[in-house]
């Protein structure tokens, strides 16, 4: 997969510090594919939903063994995981945020509407929350005050 996807990522990358492009493109890599597994194609929800699945399995296993190479019969999944398990046993990344990101991603292919601000706030901090808490433990500035203030950014 492409890191120049859409969006802003190529011109956003150029202005993080060199020593964590990397591992923000690892990120990067991961939210995308499993965000384009639940946004793009032909797939049915339920393929997608099993596809998210697999992600969530190897997301355990990496969890559960920090830096290790993703599980055999994972080709299309080793370019996201592999590099993914470094980053996340290098900069010690809590598994958390990884997991908020798919719960939102499920959650896009099984809630199409949202009926109160209290159930889309709910979606917000589990789908924009997890990608500034896991920029505050890269740059180490992950402290109670930073958290609290990132996820009012991402969430409003």
């Amino acid at each position: 997969m492409s890191i120049d996807h859409y969006e802003n990522f190529p011109v956003a990358s150029l202005l993080l510090p060199r020593r964590l492009r990397g591992a923000v493109t690892d990120i990067y890599r991961f939210a995308r594919a499993a965000d384009d597994i639940a946004d793009e194609g032909s797939a049915t929800d339920e393929e997608r939903l099993a596809q998210l699945a697999t992600f969530r399995t190897e997301l355990h296993r990496i969890g559960a063994e920090p830096g290790t190479p993703p599980a055999p019969g994972l080709p299309p999944l080793s370019d996201i995981f592999g590099p993914l398990a470094q980053t996340i046993a290098r900069h010690q990344l809590p598994i958390t945020p990884f997991y908020d990101l798919l719960s939102a991603f499920e959650q896009d292919l099984t809630v199409k509407r949202y009926e109160d601000d209290p159930t889309l706030m709910d979606y917000c901090s589990r789908s924009a929350n997890p990608v500034g808490r896991l920029m505050l433990h890269l740059f180490d500035a992950s402290t109670p005050q930073n958290i609290t203030e990132s996820d009012a950014i991402c969430t409003v």
